[in-house]
């Protein structure tokens, strides 16, 4: 179960899961938190001593990092030593790439502003927009929440 649910919280910043819509608030430490449907707290992302950016779960599993390369690219390594990759494209959109060097994700923006989300082959998987307090949350295309 615990494998489960730090799989299903690792795809949170990179891939999300789809099934479920998430708003992302800031707590009273300025911590960016995960909330689902219910209220419940999903990961929170802190900054570790170095300056990287990490999400943990509710017992306080470290799901993910995200570090700066060489390049100054932001990579994401997930706790099973899994590496994610994001770059711009020659259009300004975000790509998230494995560590095969395939497009897993891309990110654009849309003409309201809001970002949408597709995956490797063009899919459409769903939009971040803003509700009326200022808050994020990923609006999925299969709306089946």
């Amino acid at each position: 179960m615990k494998k489960l649910l730090i799989s299903i919280i690792a795809c949170l910043s990179i891939s999300f899961s789809f099934s479920q819509g998430y708003t992302y608030k800031t707590d009273w430490q300025g911590n960016t938190i995960a909330v689902d449907q219910r209220g419940n707290t999903v990961a929170t992302q802190k900054t570790d001593w170095q300056g990287n950016k990490i999400w943990v779960d509710s017992y306080g599993n470290t799901i993910q990092t995200q570090k700066t390369d060489w390049q100054g690219n932001k990579t994401y390594e997930n706790s099973n030593g899994n590496r994610q990759t994001e770059r711009t494209d020659w259009q300004g959109n975000r790509t998230i790439q494995n560590q095969n060097g395939q497009t897993d994700y891309v990110y654009k923006k849309d003409w309201q502003g809001n970002t949408t989300v597709y995956d490797g082959r063009g899919n459409f998987l769903g939009t971040y927009k803003k509700d009326w307090q200022g808050n994020t949350y990923f609006e999925p295309a299969n709306k089946g929440w």
